[in-house]
């Protein structure tokens, strides 16, 4: 169970910080049932990047890629128990012409929401709808800091546009909300501009930059671009040296970052967390999440494998808690908790009066307690914090 596991000191800080959250949450009740709905308003996209594991699928779908209006009014009487709901999929929100509505709505319900887009679409006119909707984060992709490398990575999209349009955000905003941000996906084409980014972004006036790890693969869409690997070597070194070096560059010019590992540390269960969240793919298809929804031959630290499709059932056709109390479902929320419980009892027992190797051992202990991960996420990047 420990296989991919590398014990360093920030990785048993993170376990403990993880186990106290998780404490808290316990002692005052999140009242609403899902943490996280995430809902794929568009699967159709108006850019063709490189990287994307999507695109082809993408190709061969019904109602031109965009969720009907039917099936979010089957997710509608569910708002006042949703915390929060992701608008973002595998294509481009901003396609879908409903968004603004529908965010207003999940904005009225008390819900807390924004989505991921490429920007390209997000001109004056379409940001003050959504601006005026209520939404709390708007989060826009850019992997390349300047339009000759930003055009040969996302193509078909205009590097000047979309900065325009980014910057036009924090013009338009109430304050600090929405709260922006930039995913910057790390590939060998852009690495080298880690540090330009971080100054992009900060005369963009963005309030975070996202590295994100290249990690979503079907079949040869997305492969050979990532730059993570089942074991450290000395290039991953360098990139995370360089990596760091950006990072610390955006704390000068006040911008928050988030970073994935490079290599491979197993958790009990992963930011999705299908304890308390769902996808609901275009189509009304629900699943544990998008790489789950849409399965496929995929790779997995280099490793040729099968991600499995699992389905709890399809909006409208069966209720949002009927899908909820499906037998698949309970499987994976019962697996993931089992998981957490058992880590986090052996890192009680093992670890409160241990110190240094004893600690390590302890969470060696804590991982190799853990029930298998459920099908499919046994071989998914996000479980192991890539």
């Amino acid at each position: 169970m420990g296989k991919f596991s590398f014990l360093l000191p920030k990785n048993i800080e993170r376990s403990l910080k993880a186990l106290r959250d998780r404490s808290v949450q316990r002692e005052i009740p999140e009242k609403r049932r899902w943490r996280l709905l995430q809902v794929e308003s568009a699967m159709a996209c108006n850019l063709r990047c490189v990287m994307c594991p999507w695109r082809k699928i993408a190709e061969n779908v019904e109602n031109r890629g965009l969720m009907s209006q039917e099936i979010w009014q089957s997710i509608r009487p569910h708002l006042s128990e949703i915390k929060s709901i992701d608008f973002t999929g595998g294509g481009e929100p901003l396609l879908q012409p409903k968004l603004p509505e529908w965010i207003a709505e999940a904005h009225a319900a008390g819900c807390e929401s924004g989505f991921l887009s490429n920007g390209l679409l997000l001109k004056k006119e379409k940001l003050q709808q959504i601006l005026n909707a209520g939404v709390d984060w708007i989060c826009v992709s850019m992997d390349g800091a300047d339009a000759q490398l930003y055009e040969k990575i996302r193509v078909g999209s205009n590097f000047e546009r979309v900065c325009e349009n980014v910057a036009e955000i924090a013009e338009l905003r109430t304050g600090k909300v929405p709260k922006t941000m930039i995913n910057f996906v790390l590939m060998d084409l852009n690495f080298h501009q880690v540090e330009d980014i971080v100054r992009l972004a900060s005369q963009l006036g963005v309030d975070q930059l996202n590295f994100k790890q290249c990690e979503v693969i079907r079949g040869e869409s997305g492969k050979g671009h990532g730059l993570f690997g089942a074991e450290e070597t000395k290039k991953i070194r360098r990139l995370k040296k360089s990596l760091e070096k950006a990072r610390h560059l955006a704390i000068k010019l006040n911008i928050a970052t988030t970073a994935f590992a490079f290599t491979p540390t197993e958790r009990s269960v992963c930011e999705q967390d299908p304890r308390d969240s769902l996808f609901v793919r275009y189509d009304g298809l629900a699943a544990p999440c998008i790489n789950l929804a849409i399965g496929g031959p995929t790779t997995f630290l280099g490793k040729e494998v099968h991600m499995p499709e699992v389905h709890y059932g399809r909006l409208p056709d069966t209720d949002l808690m009927e899908l909820w109390q499906s037998q698949t479902c309970k499987f994976y929320r019962q697996q993931f908790d089992q998981r957490a419980k058992k880590h986090d009892a052996a890192i009680v027992s093992g670890m409160l009066n241990a110190s240094g190797s004893n600690r390590l051992k302890a969470l060696q202990q804590a991982k190799e307690a853990m029930p298998e991960p459920p099908p499919g996420c046994n071989v998914c990047h996000y479980l192991y914090d890539i």
